[in-house]
């Protein structure tokens, strides 16, 4: 007799694996179905593939990589199974050595890169922009041409920038995989010149902090800006402004860099 064949939808709650994990898992190469149909396209599982799913799922939840899986399921031998689990425990140790040093450096002194918030009010002001998709974190495969765009578009146009480069980002970050990003030059004119747009940016009130270094860990001063704007005052929901007043254009390395972070809020009023 044939081994039966379960629905993706009975084996995923069998193995207590979700239809897109399964899925995803296939596409892999990780677990395939016994049988896909060829019109359809429905997947069909044995019922002894519940084992390999349950094994998958273990190792998934110590975070064994996938590839360390696939290399245990196709070996199937006990010593393999250990030497690769040895393998994973090291970089488990390793991983829980820098969680703590990160936790330290966190509860540590504020980092060099950091300069205590000031609250200020910045008066309206007109900017030349342009506004695009950033996928993936990768801002500089935007940013850097974007700006570039605006030099040469103001250079032509004869328009007198009175800023450095700047960009908005929405106040909550919705989705690290894709979000809008507005590139823009403080400007001193009302018209655009051709291939972009005249931002209006309104007068707000708010607390700047000064990230000196690298990009890479800005990060860590947003965290420190966002806690102290969270005992001063309150978000208005305005997009966040930085500012790079000194970054790649300029030829400086980028231990040299600086970003003012400009986070718009209402200060919050000292009792009576």
């Amino acid at each position: 007799m044939s081994e039966p064949l379960l629905s993706i939808g009975t084996f995923s709650r069998a193995a207590s694996l979700s239809i897109k994990t399964l899925r995803a898992y296939h596409a892999q190469g990780l677990l395939t179905p016994a049988a896909v149909d060829p019109e359809t396209g429905f997947r069909r599982y044995a019922a002894g593939q519940l084992a390999d799913a349950t094994i998958i799922r273990r190792l998934r939840d110590l975070e064994v990589p996938l590839a360390d899986v696939a290399a245990i399921l196709a070996a199937r031998d006990p010593e393999v199974t250990a030497a690769t689990l040895a393998r994973h425990a090291d970089r488990m140790r390793e991983r829980a050595r820098q969680v703590e040093k990160i936790v330290e450096d966190l509860y540590a002194a504020p980092p060099a890169s950091w300069t205590p918030p000031r609250l200020i009010d910045l008066p309206a002001t007109n900017a030349v922009a342009v506004t695009g998709i950033v996928r993936d974190g990768a801002y500089d495969d935007f940013l850097a041409p974007a700006f570039e765009r605006l030099e040469q578009a103001c250079r032509s146009g004869r328009i007198e920038m009175t800023g450095p480069a700047s960009a908005l980002y929405d106040a909550e970050f919705v989705d690290d995989a894709e979000q809008q990003v507005t590139a823009y030059f403080p400007v001193r004119a009302d018209v655009a010149p051709e291939g972009t747009v005249l931002l209006r940016l309104p007068p707000v009130t708010a607390a700047v902090a000064t990230h000196a270094g690298s990009y890479e860990t800005l990060p860590e001063t947003y965290g420190l800006l966002g806690a102290w704007v969270a005992h001063h005052g309150t978000p208005t929901g305005q997009p966040i402004r930085e500012a790079y007043v000194i970054n790649v254009p300029d030829g400086a390395l980028p231990s040299t860099y600086q970003t003012d972070i400009v986070w718009p809020l209402t200060p919050r009023k000292d009792p009576a």
